[in-house]
Order: structure tokens, then sequence, then C-alpha cells
């Protein structure tokens, strides 16, 4: 099965207005960050992540490539509180081949009422960062659209569907 791109929304971003877009994406995305080509990854710095450094309830413009990767977040468990884990093993919702990331590295959890989306890191070997900051085990911290993640030395920014909307049209310059 071939990953989805950012350039595979485009076309509906374009299309669709916010609300149908949200009905047709249904689940929020991880968009990856390619690491900088001067530098090792682990100390690689990006622009995008050097926009977001700035910390929550900045205003911020995404800098979406069209050729970056997309993996939405989906759980195939119904419980009242949604939850999708991340990791290196097969049984994850999630699984991502990177020898930095833990077999179980963390959850995201979703409330079907409030809609308000949370990070739980699950006390991994190479840890996770949101927004340059280090998660702390087990703590639910809540993520807002256009955060920086990173897992071991992978690196993603965190939308919602109604963000990644946002994002698509910022990027090919419509408000």
């Amino acid at each position: 099965m071939l990953e989805p791109m950012v350039q595979d929304y485009v076309s509906s971003a374009m299309q669709l207005d916010r609300q149908a877009f949200c009905d047709r994406v249904k689940v929020a995305v991880l968009v990856w960050i390619k690491p900088s080509e001067d530098s090792a990854f682990q100390s690689a710095s990006t622009k995008a992540l050097d926009d977001w450094k700035q910390g929550p309830g900045v205003n911020r413009s995404p800098d979406l490539e069209h050729q970056a990767k997309v993996i939405e977040l989906a759980s195939m468990r119904q419980k009242r509180i949604e939850q999708i884990t991340i990791g290196r093993s097969e049984e994850n919702d999630v699984v991502l081949q990177d020898e930095t990331i833990s077999s179980i590295h963390a959850i995201f959890l979703r409330h079907p009422k409030t809609a308000e989306f949370l990070i739980q890191e699950q006390e991994s070997t190479n840890g996770s960062t949101l927004n340059g900051r280090p998660l702390v085990a087990y703590r639910s911290t809540k993520l807002n659209d256009g955060d920086a993640l990173t897992f071991g030395d992978t690196a993603f920014l965190f939308f919602s569907p109604g963000g990644l909307h946002d994002a698509i049209k910022q990027m090919i310059g419509e408000k």
C-alpha cells in the first residue's frame, strides 16, 4: 500500500470547504518532517521544527511540503476515549520502522464528544518531545494543530482534520 502524501489531500482542500473536508478526512494526521541535509538527524533542525519551538498559543504558519508523508491516526478499537498507539511493534495502530522508536512509544487519545487530542508518552527509551520540550511519561498533554512531535529521531507535525485543511490552504496561498 502506498503511503499518502500531503499532495494527496490538496485537491480535496481546494474543492471542499473546511467542514466538508473534515467530513471526508475524519481523523487527525501526522505529517513527516524531513531532516536537514547538512547534519545528522539526531541533531538536525528543520525550519518546521524551529517554527514550532515557540510553543503553544503562537500564531503558526505551517511550512508543509507537497511530498511529505502523511500518517492518519485511526484506531480499530471502539472505546469511549479513542486510543491510537504508535511504536515499532506490529501490534500498534501506527507502526514506525525506526530503531530509535520503542515497541510502544506513545498513545494518542481523542475524546469523541470534545474532539480534543492528547498525547501520552509511554516511558520510551529515547523519549518524545512536543514543540522541543520533553514529554513526561504517562502524563496526557493536549495537542494543537501544527504542534511538532518527535518520537526518538523521527519528527512530525500534528494536525486535526480542520487544521490540515487550513495548513494546506495556507501552503497553496489561499486563506
